[in-house]
């Protein structure tokens, strides 16, 4: 196993306890807002667990909204400083992840050699 590789299942595990301790954050506001928080958090980190590259994508969007909301004041008065630092983070971390442990579609541009050589002993 490679130590990038490695590097990023210790991140991956970070990003999943980040996620996690948001999505009880969000339920603590005990309002219909924090449970749909919640709900969509619950689904990035669900992306995230299963390797899934939207996920680990929807986990830097939700990072850089959670920074934007902080900044400007919208949201996360009590705890902007520390939604502001884990924001900024979250983001790369999410993209390197995307790029390293992101199951990818198996999509080749050749032919496998079974298949072209069928496909000349066919009549055409």
């Amino acid at each position: 196993m490679s130590k990038t590789y490695q590097v990023a299942k210790f991140l991956n595990w970070v990003l999943l306890l980040l996620l996690v301790l948001s999505v009880a954050g969000f339920l603590s506001f005990k309002n219909i807002y924090g449970l749909f928080l919640a709900s969509v958090t619950a689904l990035i980190a669900f992306g995230v667990y299963k390797n899934n590259a939207l996920g680990y994508f929807s986990a830097a969007a939700w990072g850089l909204a959670a920074y934007q909301l902080a900044k400007q004041g919208y949201e996360f008065q009590d705890i902007k400083r520390y939604v502001m630092m884990a924001g900024f983070i979250v983001i790369p971390v999410a993209l390197f992840l995307h790029e390293i442990l992101a199951k990818k579609k198996d999509k080749n541009a050749q032919k496998s050699v079974k298949n072209e050589t069928d496909s000349r002993n066919m009549p055409q």
